[in-house]
């Protein structure tokens, strides 16, 4: 009993102690293309990677204070026409090109990511816009992102776990909807309970808790 006790406690400091390691990955540059798969801007699609290629850039510029080209790229963007992004400004543009090669100073093209420099203290990607399509010569259109989930096939997953069976069903279309649904049954002796109660711990607060309340239920 003891032993199952130290074992709890243990795996609820890991617990905390993971949950406070992990906080600052949000604040990672270029955080907006984690599930990025491609930007499509007008008939024009660019890579997860060409974005990636071409934030890294602008936002190496900025830390520098330096610009390319005639018209000094990043330059800020204040947004007249009102696109949303993920995250609210201040706001600088930069081109990306349809060759995939970043651009250096000549021939910027229509298309454009947008960076926040300083958001939470890093340099992050919120969006892409363009002028193609737009109504005005100098204005833009928002970009269209298509997330890595989308496009897959429609999956099924069955997972058994301990004495636990539990069911589980994932479905993906087109658009990068998806619904899931589950259904368990358990018929668990007090040690299995303890131990579902361990496998809870690594998630959220609640997890933790009902994990070490259960143990002590055990007790």
């Amino acid at each position: 009993m003891r032993s199952l006790l130290s074992t709890l406690v243990l795996a609820l400091s890991y617990a905390i102690t993971a949950t406070a390691d992990n906080a600052p990955a949000a604040l990672e540059p270029r955080q907006g293309t984690a599930s990025l798969s491609r930007l499509t801007c007008g008939s024009t699609s660019h890579t997860k990677q060409q974005v990636d290629a071409a934030v890294a850039e602008a936002c190496r510029l900025h830390a520098a204070g330096q610009q390319l080209g005639d018209r000094k790229y990043p330059h800020q963007f204040k947004n007249f026409e009102g696109l949303l992004f993920a995250v609210s400004g201040p706001y600088q543009e930069f081109p990306i090109l349809s060759s995939g090669v970043v651009y250096s100073g000549k021939g910027p093209g229509p298309d454009r990511v947008v960076i926040n420099p300083n958001y939470q203290g890093a340099c992050v990607y919120v969006g892409g816009m363009t002028h193609t399509n737009a109504q005005s010569t100098n204005g833009f259109v928002s970009c269209v992102e298509a997330s890595s989930a989308a496009g897959s096939a429609a999956t099924t997953t069955t997972s058994t776990r301990s004495s636990t069976s539990r069911t589980s069903t994932s479905t993906s279309t087109g658009t990068g909807t998806s619904t899931r649904t589950s259904s368990s049954s358990a018929t668990a002796s007090p040690t299995a309970n303890a131990a579902s109660g361990l496998a809870g711990i690594g998630g959220l607060g609640q997890g933790v808790v009902m994990g070490v309340a259960v143990g002590l239920v055990v007790l």
